[in-house]
């Protein structure tokens, strides 16, 4: 079919490009002007040089290879061959679109992706009216502050008990049978994280103050808003990822 294609290919009139090209047919830069009829019955009939072409590109400083296709074909070799030479770390691959994704959505993120890589990406056909904005100058400071759950859990009012405001207790119930009252609630380094200010050796206690206080919070519940005398006679451990039940136990006077 040497003619035919010959024939038929003729009427193609190659011009120098402006993007340099390497050639998979003649292993080496070319430019354009020389891909004729005959050129391209040579890249038909003749050896293609895919993996010493990648190589060259990667020696070349080719930080991302893209693959223009309706779905990613040769980016593994690709892959495949710039971690055998040595630069899967630098070299970024990526494709264009993925069968059944062929959509706007999926070459925005292929094009998101060449942005991560390093590809300079004209983004204002995209954004149209969109203006830049400057980034803060400071360094940004890897400081978390997602708010932490906190020790409600709905309404306990349905469950037969009285709701206490309160930092760690959450709901008080009196004893059917006498007259005493459950005060109840949860402390965690997480929900309760100024828990982690009182370290000792390595180890987090529940300060002596928030126990006072839970004592004064089922005081005040019940009229009894001054602590006489108050003995701790242990700490209360709070290891982390740890959750402790507490309870407030308040017995009858004398």
């Amino acid at each position: 079919i040497e003619a035919e294609l010959l024939d038929v290919l003729a009427p193609v009139t190659p011009q120098s490009g402006r993007v340099p090209l390497y050639s998979t047919v003649t292993g080496d830069f070319i430019d354009t002007a020389i891909m004729d009829a005959a050129y391209w019955y040579g890249n038909l009939r003749g050896q293609v040089g895919f993996e010493p072409a990648v190589r060259a590109l990667i020696d070349n400083g080719t930080g991302c290879f893209v693959e223009a296709s309706p779905h990613p074909v040769l980016a593994m070799a690709v892959e495949e061959t710039a971690a055998a030479h040595g630069a899967a770390d630098r070299v970024a691959v990526i494709g264009s679109l993925r069968r059944n994704e062929g959509g706007l959505r999926r070459f925005a993120t292929s094009l998101a992706e060449a942005h991560v890589a390093g590809v300079p990406v004209d983004w204002s056909p995209f954004h149209a009216g969109a203006r830049r904005t400057a980034l803060p100058t400071y360094a940004f400071q890897r400081e978390r502050f997602w708010l932490t759950a906190g020790t409600r859990a709905g309404d306990v009012t349905a469950a037969g008990q009285t709701q206490v405001a309160h930092p760690v207790l959450a709901a008080a119930v009196p004893v059917a049978d006498r007259d005493e009252w459950v005060f109840t609630g949860q402390v965690s380094q997480e929900t309760q994280p100024w828990t982690r200010d009182h370290m000792v050796f390595g180890t987090v206690l529940v300060p002596g103050t928030a126990l006072v206080e839970m004592v004064l919070a089922a005081g005040r519940e019940l009229g009894c808003t001054v602590v006489d005398e108050l003995v701790l006679e242990a700490p209360l451990l709070l290891a982390d990822g740890v959750t402790r039940q507490v309870q407030v136990i308040v017995g009858s006077a004398g």
